[in-house]
């Protein structure tokens, strides 16, 4: 399942760097992405964006089995890293 998701998000046109996702003990789906094209949008800009794309690639069956994917840009990324290091 983590192939298919991985295939819908290389079609929505993200690079393999930018997906980072891992499967469960319960077998979904779940990770984030980190891409520069998120700069200037919202958070809901972002998941509408990406869900409107997996909606066209995936089965129902498919969807239901992701958990969570989050919407990133690399410097939000850094941001995180130098805070969590203080």
């Amino acid at each position: 399942m983590e192939d298919e998701v991985t295939r819908a998000l290389l079609a929505a046109g993200f690079t393999p760097a930018e997906i980072h996702l891992e499967v469960t003990p319960g077998g979904n789906v779940g990770g984030f992405v980190i891409a520069k094209r998120f700069a200037g949008q919202s958070q809901v800009e972002r998941q509408q964006a990406l869900w409107a794309q997996l909606r066209a690639e995936l089965r129902p069956e498919t969807l239901h089995r992701i958990v969570s994917i989050l919407t990133m840009t690399p410097d939000e990324v850094d941001d995180d890293v130098r805070a969590a290091n203080g």
